[in-house]
């Protein structure tokens, strides 16, 4: 779909509803338009940008008379004739929300090496869920560099009113983007009036680049596919006669294979290339599916083929702005003094720069937006976003005498630049170090992983590694890397109830969630969250105490651990007691479905590893432990489960471990089914042998649980 899009999803627009009165939380009240309503921000006219969590009230008035317009005949006709074309995509494909007739964006590259983007769009919304969505037209631009208008926009309805682009309520939102993250980028933002299902709206938007900041910097790109049917999905590019367009056609599978290679025309002093589908089926949700660009057709080009001219521009702003300065080398020194091996200074620099620089975005043109700041201004500020701490981290470690580069990507929930060919649109920034023996990556933007893990969106992903010059992907860790280790500790009473030790460790990607999670958290919240998850076990349950450790300090390993009581346990059922383990049962919702359209995507390798120490009241002992298992699937995963019976306890382990991150749609049917067979194996109940002299649940017991 086109680059200059809609508002978010949840994005009000202002029209027909427009804001009178905004009511902060701090009971201050502000009277303003509201432009949009975001999932963290509400923007007020005029660029102003509020925390969502800060708005108490919108208070908002009446609808707007008087907007309606009358077209010149022409016009009108092209609304009947907008209505057939959406009545018959909507037999093709009943009971969506909305129908797209059209998306067509259309690149023009002048000898000059300026160029132009238009965006031209029809679509009909038929739910009212779609109307914040494709309510606001919006076109971005840069201020000294590029310039945008909103060409045309109207609004039809079925009894044949239309209504045109008012040029006057058209906004320029102001460059700050939210609350950490501040740009030169500018916005044109147009609220679509009179907005209801049924109608039918059409715009055309235009953003010229007229001042590039490098001429052969040419990357069109485009995705043909979307939520909803498309009547025809079209990307067309004009380039000078002189130059060649390189381009990489991905997942144009089944009857659009022959469309992935373009059109070629040449007329008079230009090349044309067009790629057009029609009849394209919306992209239908699955849970855990992959990146947009991994699935649905899309096209990326540039005019040169080889990523040279990317290093050679890179490198220079790199290398001078990761170069330390006397006070940073001095600094470095000393907060690495006292360590003993390479791999300790990395991890001092490495947790220095996650907790003492803040992630803020101040991105003021080419020069901050991709190469970045000095890292002697960055540590002396204390903030920056991602290329501004891979910078530092480079310069620091520089320092420490150890090899390092920035290396750029797109995470794996985005992976929107196709290596085949070069490009500069990398949303993201991290660090590879060469140690000597075996190259890794940091990733020093986030706060919670402790060395030497990183941020899990960073896993699996393709990098550019600027200095050494090569494309680089990510290793997915293994599985005991992003580890969760859990010791239960039971002491069961004669009426069935329970006193429970549970000690928790972790690695990776959940030690970092959990720390950043509990982090979040005030005490008496942190109380009440463990509070929910006891009683949630068992009705009745008492939490005894609990404990987080190195909560703050991301050097050492984070550790929970809880006391609590259980009244019932077990189940009984005359002199057999059935107990399930806590915490064991365990479903898969990412399976739940017959057959899958696309690849099966988890956020990174898992591990979870259980141990239970069962303790039996005098006179019970053990009629039916777990079974013995071990169970593979088709990409590695493997279960485990076994017990042991000892005098008057026993014990259960298991270890669950999926090593792989993205499951192929071929190996769906046998993941499937290794997952629900686990599943079933993880409700198995252990059976006890009961003495007739013991007391049914709630009576009281002869002889209770100790600690």
């Amino acid at each position: 779909m086109a680059s200059v899009v809609f508002a978010a999803l949840l994005m009000m627009p202002a029209s027909p509803l427009s804001a009178q009165r905004v009511v902060l939380r701090s009971g201050r009240t502000i009277d303003a338009p509201v432009v949009s309503i975001g999932s963290a921000t509400v923007v007020l006219g005029g660029g102003r940008i509020l925390p969502r969590e800060s708005v108490r009230e919108i208070q908002l008035a009446t609808r707007e008379a008087g907007a309606a317009a009358a077209l010149p005949a022409a016009d009108a006709g092209r609304g009947r004739e907008l209505f057939k074309e959406g009545a018959a995509l909507g037999r093709r494909y009943p009971g969506m929300d909305g129908l797209i007739l059209l998306s067509d964006d259309h690149y023009r590259l002048r000898e000059d090496g300026t160029w132009t983007e238009r965006n031209h769009f029809i679509g009909q919304i038929l739910k009212e869920g779609l109307r914040g969505a494709w309510g606001q037209v919006s076109a971005e631009f840069e201020e000294g560099r590029s310039r945008a208008k909103i060409v045309s926009a109207t609004v039809y309805h079925p009894d044949g009113k239309s209504f045109p682009l008012d040029s006057a309520r058209v906004k320029t939102i102001s460059p700050q983007a939210g609350a950490l993250f501040f740009t030169e980028e500018r916005r044109l933002s147009y609220s679509l009036p009179e907005l209801e299902p049924g109608s039918i709206i059409e715009w055309e938007t235009e953003v010229e680049t007229y001042n590039p900041f490098r001429k052969d910097f040419f990357f069109p790109s485009d995705g043909f596919q979307a939520e909803q049917p498309i009547a025809e999905s079209r990307l067309t590019v004009f380039i000078p006669r002189s130059q060649k367009l390189y381009y990489a056609a991905r997942n144009f599978d089944g009857p659009f294979a022959r469309f992935a290679k373009p059109g070629v025309t040449a007329t008079g002093s230009e090349r044309r290339y067009v790629w057009s589908l029609r009849d394209v089926p919306p992209i239908v949700s699955e849970p855990a599916m992959p990146p947009y660009f991994d699935y649905a057709p899309n096209v990326e080009a540039a005019l040169f083929k080889s990523w040279d001219r990317i290093y050679d521009w890179l490198t220079p702003m790199y290398e001078a702005r990761s170069r330390p300065g006397p006070e940073l080398a001095a600094f470095t020194a000393e907060l690495i003094q006292g360590c003993r091996t390479a791999q300790e200074r990395v991890a001092k620099i490495y947790h220095y720069i996650q907790q003492e620089i803040r992630y803020i975005a101040v991105k003021m043109g080419v020069a901050s937006g991709w190469g970045g700041y000095d890292a002697n201004l960055t540590w002396k500020r204390r903030f920056g976003c991602c290329i501004d701490k891979a910078l530092l981290f480079t310069a620091m470690l520089k320092a420490a005498g150890i090899r390092s580069t920035p290396a750029l990507l797109s995470t794996n929930r985005s992976d929107y630049v196709d290596f085949k060919r070069p490009s500069i649109w990398f949303e993201h920034a991290i660090t590879w170090l060469d140690l000597g023996k075996r190259p890794f990556f940091l990733d020093s933007t986030g706060y919670d992983n402790r060395y030497p893990s990183f941020p899990s969106m960073d896993h699996g992903a393709k990098t550019l590694a600027v200095f050494p010059r090569r494309i680089i992907e990510v290793p997915v860790p293994p599985p005991q890397d992003n580890a969760s280790l859990f010791d239960y500790v039971i002491a069961l009473s004669t009426d069935a109830g329970a006193a429970v030790d549970f000690r928790a460790a972790y690695s990776g990607a959940p030690e970092a969630e959990l720390r950043r999670y509990y982090k979040s958290l005030k005490q008496n919240e942190r109380e009440r969250s463990f509070e929910d998850w006891v009683n949630a076990l068992s009705p009745d349950s008492r939490l005894v105490s609990w404990r987080l450790q190195n909560l703050d300090d991301i050097s050492k390993p984070f550790k929970l651990s809880l006391l609590y009581d259980l009244k019932r346990a077990a189940v009984r059922a005359g002199d057999i007691c059935l107990l399930a383990l806590p915490d064991y049962d365990r479903d898969f919702p990412e399976v739940a479905l017959a057959a899958r359209r696309y690849a099966l995507d988890y956020a990174t390798s898992e591990e979870k590893r259980y141990r239970w120490r069962v303790t039996l009241p005098s006179g019970w002992r053990a009629a039916a432990l777990l079974p013995s298992m071990r169970l593979r699937g088709p990409g590695g995963e493997t279960f485990e489960q076994r017990c042991r019976l000892g005098t008057t306890f026993f014990v259960c382990e298991s270890d669950f471990r999926r090593p792989g991150r993205v499951v192929p749609v071929k190996e769906y049917p046998a993941h499937k089914k290794f997952l629900e067979r686990v599943s079933r194996l993880t409700k198995d109940r252990v059976f006890l042998k009961v003495p007739a002299s013991s007391p049914l649940p709630g009576e009281k017991g002869t002889a209770k649980a100790r600690r």
